[in-house]
């Protein structure tokens, strides 16, 4: 998958999500609608789903669910690539280092391999799962709330039982969210080792230069 394509997508699922979480809402509260025909087309839907998800971005919603994983990840990286360089640091230099510098040199010599690119597809292919089954699980909760706090307010079974649907939906997301973390590990750490593997040198002389 590539950048763009990712790119585009992270904007597309969320929108979509919301709309599409949010039309049984209308149908229980009498209002009516045909998904095919005027702005719920389904060329058209992708308009209002971008700009949705446009907003969604902007606000980095999703930054509640992904920031402790992503950090995670992004410490894997780091810390590895420092023990393939496997040479003396001060906690100043590795501070300096970890400033996302080891990060671009980690993705200089990703982007100039091509077997390591290759991988690279596998990782965004993840990357996107990793950010839609989390995006699903946020909006699925706070969907969930809103039809449960509805049904009950207007003591309609269908709205309530439709938001437990929602939050079991939500649950369901939350797993797999847990399970692109694990296979996001499992990719990173099999480019460092192919690193590890065939670029120990070029490792080394990039860092020493970052550190002159």
């Amino acid at each position: 998958m590539e950048r763009k394509t990712l790119k585009f997508m992270r904007l597309l699922i969320p929108g979509l999500t919301l709309i599409l979480t949010f039309l049984p809402l209308f149908d229980q509260m009498g209002i009516e609608f045909n998904i095919g025909e005027g702005w719920l087309a389904y060329s058209l839907l992708i308009i209002p789903a971008v700009v949705i998800g446009a907003v969604y971005n902007m606000l980095d919603c999703r930054f509640f669910i992904t920031n402790y994983s992503y950090r995670k990840i992004d410490l894997n990286i780091t810390s590895s690539l420092l023990k393939i360089y496997n040479k003396e640091l001060t906690q100043g230099q590795i501070n300096h280092l970890k400033k996302k510098r080891l990060k671009h040199i980690f993705y200089n010599i990703v982007d100039n391999d091509a077997s390591l690119t290759a991988k690279s597809q596998l990782v965004y292919s993840n990357g996107i799962l990793w950010t839609s089954t989390a995006d699903v699980f946020l909006l699925s909760i706070i969907a969930s709330i809103v039809y449960l706090a509805i049904g009950i307010t207007l003591e309609n079974s269908k709205i309530w039982i439709t938001g437990i649907l929602l939050a079991g939906a939500g649950l369901l997301s939350c797993l797999l969210h847990i399970l692109t973390i694990f296979r996001h590990f499992n990719l990173s750490n099999d480019q460092l080792e192919y690193i590890e593997t065939h670029y120990v040198k070029s490792l080394r002389e990039k860092i020493d230069e970052v550190l002159q």
